[in-house]
């Protein structure tokens, strides 16, 4: 009996230190999160687990970074590429400013489902990217790529990022930015595009961006802005335009982006003829905090402000083509215009020169003419500036202050416009038709002929 109570008391022991063994192992071997190892040349900190590899000198992503590090921080290396698998599934905030990144694979962020912040910004030798680099990345929210020399963006490279809200774009060098390519951001509230060559800003290049607050394009080399550029915009707020190569600006771009506060334009060579009508108008109604805008054109104008200047001087302006690119629509100028205008009309100009507004043409009741197509003038036939004619010169000067104070205070007495005006409608003999007079002894009359004739048709 005792010699197998000492059997079974030695295999019971024998147990006991063989789970003891293999726990030890297992506990060695699978480095519970809590006491895993921090990578070499770097510094670990728990809650939040955070790993800090910064200036260390090191050219690849190192090995060993646990999975549940919530920050990585691995800024101002020599970090040359990014592969998939290089990083933790549980990574909130991952930093790889001033590094060397010259090449990112498809799909190298994809296992971080939870990453809210990713900053590649000084990576000078990243020129290019691929069209997945950023997938999975649905939680993002800030994207930095500043200062880059990224020349161009894929179409898809931001494809399904739905949470992002910051983009940090500047100082990279991009000519050309592609239709659609920041629909799917329609969370974004922040774009930072100045500091690039962009030359255009086409229609559909912000479409999808329906909560952008801020935008700014300063410091680009932008000639044309399509007039349908801003119309998913109306919840900016501040758009930044100066510093670039701007002559106009279609009146309807702006009057998409009603939400606007604060513009800057200044910095462009504007030109203030005709062309400048539409953005005028728009800053006649528009109570926002703008810059200067300065006219560099016609020479008579150079110098002043585009903002500042009067009604009169866009009397001569043929009225614009609602079909336009400029996206303007029939204008009609007050009264008041209208009324010195036809007192101070040139001898050499003619009613068939000028065209009625639509509101006119509707008031006549004839049959509507089709009109007859006139080809257009080829465009290199159209003068590149707009001068002023002696015309134009001659008409009086105002200042800001006196146009503002006097604006919308027309002259009601006013009763037809210009064009349409009687021969001698400022001879005081001329009738008017208030100064026709209804008499009683005239009601009379009237009232009499009427109920003749009405005898008449009912007896006859």
């Amino acid at each position: 009996m005792e010699t197998r109570r000492s059997v079974r008391g030695s295999s019971a022991h024998n147990f006991k230190s063989g789970l003891s063994f293999w726990l030890i192992l297992w506990l060695v071997v699978m480095k519970p999160g809590g006491v895993a190892p921090c990578p070499k040349l770097c510094v670990c900190y728990p809650t939040p687990m955070t790993v800090s590899c910064q200036s260390q000198n090191l050219t690849i992503v190192p090995a060993g970074v646990p999975y549940d590090s919530q920050r990585v921080f691995l800024q101002n290396n020599r970090i040359t590429e990014l592969r998939a698998d290089s990083f933790g599934f549980e990574t909130q905030v991952l930093w790889l400013y001033g590094n060397n990144i010259t090449w990112i694979e498809a799909g190298a962020f994809s296992n971080l489902r939870v990453l809210e912040e990713l900053d590649l910004g000084d990576n000078p030798s990243l020129r290019r990217l691929e069209g997945g680099a950023f997938r999975g990345l649905e939680k993002l929210q800030s994207l930095h790529m500043h200062r880059c020399k990224l020349a161009t963006l894929p179409h898809d490279l931001f494809h399904k990022l739905y949470s992002l809200q910051f983009l940090y774009l500047q100082e990279n060098q991009l000519h050309f930015l592609q239709d659609d390519l920041f629909s799917d951001l329609v969370n974004l509230t922040h774009l930072f595009l100045h500091g690039n060559r962009i030359r255009a800003l086409s229609e559909n290049v912000f479409r999808g961006l329906v909560n952008l607050d801020r935008l700014l394009l300063h410091d680009n080399r932008i000639r044309q802005v399509n007039r349908r550029a801003f119309r998913d915009l109306g919840r900016l707020t501040i758009l930044y335009l100066f510093n670039n190569s701007l002559a106009e600006l279609p009146g309807q771009a702006m009057k998409d982006a009603q939400g606007i506060q604060f513009l800057r334009l200044n910095g462009n060579p504007w030109s203030c003829g005709c062309e400048a009508l539409p953005l005028w108008e728009w800053f006649r109604k528009a109570r926002i905090s703008s810059s200067e805008l300065m006219c560099s054109s016609p020479s008579q104008r150079r110098g002043q402000d585009l903002r500042f200047l009067r009604e009169l001087d866009f009397a001569l302006c043929p009225l614009p083509d609602p079909g336009s690119l400029a996206g303007t629509t029939t204008t009609t100028f007050s009264t008041k215009t209208r009324w010195w205008f036809s007192k101070h009309k040139p001898a050499s100009s003619s009613k068939a020169s000028y065209q009625k507004s639509s509101e006119t043409v509707k008031a006549f009741p004839f049959p509507p003419v089709k009109p007859q197509y006139i080809p257009k003038a080829p465009v290199e036939t159209i003068p590149a500036k707009y001068e002023l004619s002696a015309d134009e010169a001659a008409l009086p000067k105002l200042d800001p202050e006196e146009y503002w104070a006097n604006y919308g205070n027309e002259d009601s007495s006013i009763r037809c416009f210009e064009l349409e005006c009687p021969p001698n409608y400022d001879n005081p003999a001329f009738p008017s038709s208030s100064s026709i007079t209804i008499t009683p002894s005239l009601l009379h009359l009237l009232s009499f002929s009427i109920v003749t004739v009405s005898l008449h048709f009912l007896f006859s």
